[in-house]
């Protein structure tokens, strides 16, 4: 069996605002440790391509210098396939699936998202090679983390057993009362990584959703090329979860209990530790996050668990209770003031440097 490890780097990052933006999103930056998300996704994930297998990276063709940049610097290689336009999980999914396919028909795909918290690499590797197994066998295996705690924040996932076992039910994000409800009868988050064979991918979305794979396949490059063709921007806009994971019967989950999050607010990460950045002054302070740019120094006097996050244009204080609200600043903002959404950062490759 062949093994390809697929980092999925779509996503914005809204409610990382104001370090993450369209043009330097939340898996390009270092919010849990020294390396950046996508870094720490890659450092975890490519020691899993086995047999002919290679790490495979799907991503916008915006962040081009972003992902050259970083994998030069773990010294890692990859095959980039760049979207000409985000639309959403299934066409992505399907590029990389069909492009397997392609050139290995028994190849299995480790589908990850390239911003997420897993600060335990090995078990993380044990869990999709185990996976990995059941994928040979024709199913779509995702992996359920057992919850910390009742959250708002994530999906859940009703498993048919313990370990490895069919799936019941996907549940979208609950309130938290019905999140406590769901833990105790043994739901698991939704982590949002799946591992199946290229070959039961297509066929997934050939019967659910004939449309995204047909602009899927039509927009694979030729030979070493990396940029996905202009008919890719005619695939229905669909997550994966819709277009087959709610539909299919051939769905597993396996039950892992690593340490997982998706780092999707500023809560999530004050909860690593491993969020602050830059010089503060902190007195009679507690459980606050503050990140400021090198060169600029802080002061919080007197605050309980607060934010404050600091950019060379912005600044965010917010209640870490209410973290998951930034999305509506952004959301104002957007109507009101869409300039201060973004900044101007080099983060392109050139244009002649992309394999067209």
């Amino acid at each position: 069996m062949a093994l390809y490890p697929v980092i999925m780097c779509g996503g914005a990052g809204t409610r990382l605002w104001p370090a993450s933006r369209p043009s330097r999103p939340k898996q390009f930056l270092a919010l849990a440790g020294e390396r950046s998300l996508f870094q720490e996704t890659v450092a975890r994930c490519a020691p899993l391509a086995s047999g002919a297998g290679r790490l495979v990276v799907v991503a916008g063709v915006q962040h081009a210098g972003w992902i050259d940049r970083q994998l030069a610097d773990l010294g890692v290689e990859a095959t980039v396939l760049l979207e000409p336009e985000p639309r959403d999980s299934a066409p992505a999914m399907a590029a990389a699936a069909a492009w397997i396919a392609q050139r290995d028909p028994e190849g299995v795909a480790a589908f990850v998202a390239s911003d997420h918290f897993i600060p335990d690499h090995d078990a993380f590797r044990r869990a999709v090679r185990e996976a990995a197994g059941a994928a040979e066998t024709g199913r779509i295996v995702t992996l359920g983390v057992r919850p910390r705690s009742p959250s708002s924040a994530y999906g859940y996932i009703k498993p048919a057993g313990r370990g490895l076992s069919a799936v019941e039910a996907f549940v979208e994000k609950p309130d938290e009362t019905t999140a406590e409800a769901h833990i105790g009868a043994g739901y698991l988050w939704n982590s949002g990584n799946f591992i199946v064979s290229a070959q039961t991918l297509v066929e997934q979305l050939d019967r659910h959703e004939p449309e995204v794979l047909k602009a899927a396949r039509a927009a694979l490059p030729e030979g070493e090329a990396t940029l996905l063709a202009e008919v890719f921007r005619t695939a229905p806009k669909i997550s994966i979860d819709y277009a087959v994971m709610e539909k299919t019967d051939v769905a597993s989950v396996l039950e892992v209990d690593f340490e997982w999050s998706d780092l999707g607010a500023w809560d999530a990460i004050a909860a690593t530790g491993a969020g602050t950045a830059g010089a503060q002054v902190v007195g009679d302070s507690e459980n606050c996050l503050i990140r400021a740019p090198e060169g600029m120094v802080v002061a919080a006097v007197g605050v309980r668990g607060l934010a404050i996050i600091v950019e060379k244009d912005a600044v965010l204080v917010c209640d870490l209770r209410r973290a998951q609200d930034v999305k509506g600043v952004v959301e104002t903002l957007k109507a009101v003031a869409p300039g201060r959404l973004d900044f101007e950062v080099e983060t392109e490759r050139p244009e002649t440097e992309i394999l067209q």
